[in-house]
């Protein structure tokens, strides 16, 4: 094989994936819209969930039965959660830590708009440089304020789903590493993490060294990684 046909076919891989990717989340938000009434709009950025990325966590808290979550990175993946255990009833309590104020104020809004926040809290905490040495790997200096987050972590237990979206990578490649950490004490028996993003080296470093210490079913994905510990149901979604 020449040099260009097989970078033709490189090139022809990346847009397979990318159409498999495009289907994938078309048909996830059909799912997703359903739970809304008709003629919702979810306002999907760049930043957001991917549909699929989000019906795969929503099938882990129905088949799983998870009833703690915590969420890093406030986002419409929140507002789907939220509408998603009112619906099924479910008594699942989800915390989602955001350090952006004005994003989350937005959230909250639409949170109010579908009368779905029963079971949510919603927690500012600004980035503030790490106090803790463990947390820090190739100067990610900043996390969010762990005297507010610690404080209100420590208040609850069993944690059995932690779905990380943020901060930024902004301040750092790895400045979502100290996710695990914060929540490390606190988990469940049995758990999964969800970690978006997965397509960048930093993710991809994070991951693996949670996993180092987890020891537990570390799966990749197109767009993000779970890690599973515990006998549960296998929960990745329908894929076209």
């Amino acid at each position: 094989m020449t040099f260009k046909k097989f970078k033709q076919f490189v090139n022809y891989k990346i847009d397979l994936d990318k159409i498999h990717r495009s289907n994938d989340d078309a048909y996830a938000l059909q799912v997703i819209l359903k739970l809304f009434p008709e003629y919702t709009y979810l306002p999907f950025t760049p930043f957001s969930l991917n549909p699929y990325t989000i019906i795969h966590i929503l099938n882990d808290i129905l088949l799983n039965n998870r009833k703690q979550i915590v969420e890093f990175g406030s986002g419409i993946s929140t507002i789907v959660i939220a509408q998603f255990i009112k619906t099924n009833k479910l008594k699942t309590k989800i915390l989602s830590i955001d350090n952006n104020k004005d994003w989350q104020s937005i959230i909250s809004q639409e949170v109010e708009k579908y009368n779905c926040g029963m079971n949510l809290t919603l927690l500012h905490a600004e980035l503030v440089e790490n106090t803790r040495d463990n947390y820090i790997i190739d100067q990610n200096k900043y996390w969010y304020n762990n005297e507010i987050v610690e404080t209100t972590i420590n208040s609850i237990e069993n944690i059995d789903l932690v779905v990380v979206d943020g901060p930024s990578t902004g301040t750092s490649a790895y400045a979502r590493y100290p996710s695990f950490l914060s929540v490390q004490n606190k988990l469940a028996s049995s758990y999964c993490i969800f970690l978006d993003d997965i397509k960048r080296n930093g993710e991809r470093e994070i991951i693996e060294k949670w996993n180092k210490t987890i020891q537990g079913n570390l799966q990749y994905e197109k767009m993000y990684a779970t890690i599973t510990v515990g006998q549960k149901f296998s929960t990745k979604p329908l894929s076209h």
